[in-house]
């Protein structure tokens, strides 16, 4: 009876994983593949998926918001009657170019979390007027071991999190190279209610949702990529950036 009462008003909080419908989109013939639940936000509106890009089309990467490959939404919430919600939880994919002239190469790990964090420095100073004469802002150690990886389906995935002005936002990104020029973001946004802390939504909700979509990502590089060679292979994150940087701090010190 206690079970019946508890659902009817909402006190149980457990959420049912909806099913997964697969998608594809094809980046200059490498194909991104994912699946999403289709239980999507009945009050936010959702564009059709983009599902082929030419790469060589530069208007493709004139304005870094605008072009999202995908964009969805989920809310989350009690069973019963009077349900009570928890947070929302937005999805976006894009797809990114390495700037020209970069000393950053897309195929080394650290030169594509370099790439990254200059992409994002640049954005930054754009965006925020204060800091439009700016240069961006240097690539301390400390920048690079907020980076993880997370291995998917044999393929090595960069996680990391982005820093919000917005209040009781929580944003993690995932990102892979898929060419020598390009990668892809997945990026989610967590809101959680103010009745729940981040921590808790992230941990109850964001986390199992955000890895029950992941977990379905593929990569499937065209014959000519080096790509898989280099992110197919267990990547040491953590020794590569000591062995950058800090043998580095150590041979100025003994100089």
């Amino acid at each position: 009876m206690l079970a019946v009462i508890s659902k009817a008003f909402g006190f149980s909080s457990s959420v049912e994983p909806a099913k997964l419908k697969p998608r594809q989109i094809n980046l200059s013939g490498e194909i991104v593949s994912f699946s999403l639940p289709e239980n999507f936000s009945k009050d936010m509106p959702a564009e059709n998926m983009i599902e082929s890009v030419d790469l060589s089309d530069k208007s493709v990467f004139t304005d870094y918001h605008k072009f999202t490959l995908i964009r969805r939404w989920w809310d989350f919430k009690s069973k019963g009657f009077f349900s009570k919600e928890y947070g929302s939880i937005m999805m976006s994919i894009y797809v990114r170019q390495a700037p020209e002239n970069s000393e950053y190469e897309i195929s080394n790990p650290l030169g594509f979390i370099g790439t990254i964090i200059h992409n994002y420095n640049e954005v930054s100073s754009k965006e925020n007027p204060s800091n439009k004469n700016e240069k961006p802002t240097t690539l301390y150690p400390d920048f690079y071991e907020a980076y993880t990886i997370k291995t998917i389906n044999s393929l090595q995935w960069f996680r990391y999190p982005v820093e919000s002005s917005l209040s009781g936002r929580y944003d993690v990104n995932y990102a892979i190279p898929i060419t020598p020029q390009h990668y892809i973001i997945v990026e989610f946004l967590l809101a959680p209610n103010d009745d729940i802390s981040t921590r808790q939504f992230l941990n109850e909700y964001g986390q199992p949702h955000m890895d029950s979509i992941m977990n379905t990502f593929d990569v499937k590089f065209s014959g000519k990529s080096k790509l898989p060679s280099i992110y197919s292979q267990p990547i040491d994150l953590e020794k590569l950036i000591s062995d950058k940087f800090y043998s580095e701090d150590k041979t100025k010190s003994n100089n």
